[in-house]
C-alpha cells in the first residue's frame, strides 16, 4: 500500500480563497499528501505535485511559466492543470499557451478535471507525455437539500466572482424578458459573489443594468463557507451560464447542495451530464428565457430526486490521484 512517504509533496501556492489553491488542499488532505505553502519549504529533491493555473504561479504567463521551469530543475514535478487555454481567452491567449507549454515541458505528468480540457491541451499546448483525467468531484453539503418554504421572493441565482462572460448578464436578460405574470411575482437576480479582482465596476453596470430593466438585483458578496449550502438553497432557479468554462467548481457547488442547475450547452457540460445524468439541465443561448420560464413554473425541476448519483467523490477521487502517482513514479524509475 502507497504511504504517505511515497506520494509528492503537494506545493499549494496562492491565497486560500482562491478555487485552484483550495482544490491543491483538498487533494492533499484526500490522499495523505505532505503539503508545503512555498517552494522554499520543499525538502531538497522531493517529489512535487503543483496546480497550475498561471494567475496563481506569477503575475503574468510569462513569469508563471518560468517558475514551473525553476522548480522542475530542482525538484521532479508533477502537475494538475487547471483554467486550461483555450480561443476565448482573447488578447491573452498564446501567452498562456506558451506558460502551459513551458509547464508541460517539463512536468513528469499532468491531470486535467475532463476530457475536455485534455482536448484542449492536446490541441493547443502539443504535451510530450498523455494527459491523465480526474473529474473535479462533487462533495455533498451538510443538511436537507430540499426546498425552502414558499412567500419568499423568486430569484435566478449565479454563484462565483463576478467577471464579464460568467452570466450574469445572461441571467439579468433572462429574467427581464419573462412574460408577464399575474401569479408569479418579481423576480430577483441573486448574485452569490463578490466582483472578481479588477471586476468591481462590471458588478456596478450589472447592477445599474438591473435598475433600468426592472429587475431587482441582490448581490451578497463572497459567501462565507458554513453558509453556502444555505445560499444555493435558498435559490429558486440556479444558473450556469459561464462560457469560458473547461471545468466548473460552481457548478459542482449547486450539485453538492442537492440541486439541479441549468447549465449553458457545451462540451464540457455534455461531458458532465453524461458523468451524472439528472443533475443538470441543459440550455442553449436562445433558450435561456424560456428554461427559466419553465424552471420558476417548476422548481421540483431545479433539485437533484432522490436516490441520483453524484460522484465521483473525495475517496474516488483521492484513489484515482494514488494510483497515477504511482505510476509516474513507476515510469520514471
Amino acid at each position: 500500500m502507497t504511504g504517505v512517504d511515497d506520494l509528492p509533496v503537494t506545493l499549494a501556492l496562492g491565497d486560500d480563497t482562491h478555487g485552484v489553491t483550495r482544490f491543491a488542499l483538498e487533494v492533499a488532505r484526500w490522499t495523505g499528501a505532505r503539503v508545503a505553502r512555498s517552494a522554499d519549504d520543499l525538502p531538497t529533491g522531493s517529489r512535487v505535485h503543483l496546480h497550475v493555473t498561471d494567475r496563481v504561479l506569477g503575475p503574468d504567463p510569462v513569469s508563471a511559466g518560468r517558475a514551473a521551469v525553476a522548480l522542475a530543475r530542482r525538484h521532479e514535478l508533477t502537475v494538475t492543470l487547471h483554467d486550461v487555454p483555450q480561443r476565448t481567452d482573447g488578447d491573452g491567449f498564446l501567452r498562456r499557451v506558451d506558460c502551459y507549454r513551458a509547464v508541460l515541458g517539463v512536468a513528469a505528468g499532468w491531470v486535467v478535471s475532463s476530457h475536455h480540457e485534455r482536448a484542449l491541451v492536446e490541441r493547443w499546448c502539443h504535451p510530450r507525455t498523455p494527459g491523465h483525467v480526474v473529474p473535479l468531484p462533487v462533495v455533498p453539503l451538510e443538511g436537507a437539500a430540499v426546498p425552502p418554504a414558499t412567500g419568499g421572493p423568486l430569484s435566478v441565482g449565479v454563484f462565483g466572482f463576478v467577471y464579464p462572460g460568467k452570466g450574469h448578464a445572461e441571467a439579468l436578460a433572462a429574467i427581464a424578458a419573462l412574460p408577464p405574470s399575474p401569479t408569479r411575482g418579481p423576480v430577483e437576480l441573486r448574485v452569490l459573489g463578490a466582483a472578481a479582482a479588477g471586476h468591481a465596476a462590471d458588478l456596478e453596470a450589472l447592477v445599474r443594468r438591473g435598475r433600468d430593466l426592472g429587475v431587482p438585483v441582490r448581490v451578497t458578496g463572497r459567501v462565507p463557507e458554513p453558509a453556502v449550502a444555505s445560499a444555493l438553497r435558498d435559490v429558486t432557479v440556479p444558473v450556469v451560464a459561464h462560457r469560458n468554462v473547461s471545468a466548473s467548481g460552481s457548478q459542482n457547488s449547486w450539485i453538492a447542495a442537492g440541486r439541479r442547475p441549468l447549465v449553458r450547452d457545451g462540451v464540457y457540460a455534455r461531458e458532465m451530464a453524461a458523468l451524472r445524468p439528472g443533475t443538470t439541465t441543459l440550455f442553449t443561448d436562445p433558450d435561456l428565457g424560456t428554461a427559466v420560464a419553465t424552471a420558476l413554473a417548476d422548481p421540483a425541476s431545479t433539485w437533484v430526486a432522490a436516490g441520483v448519483p453524484v460522484g465521483p467523490g473525495p475517496a474516488e477521487v483521492a484513489v484515482a490521484y494514488r494510483r497515477w502517482w504511482r505510476d509516474v513514479a513507476e515510469e520514471a524509475a
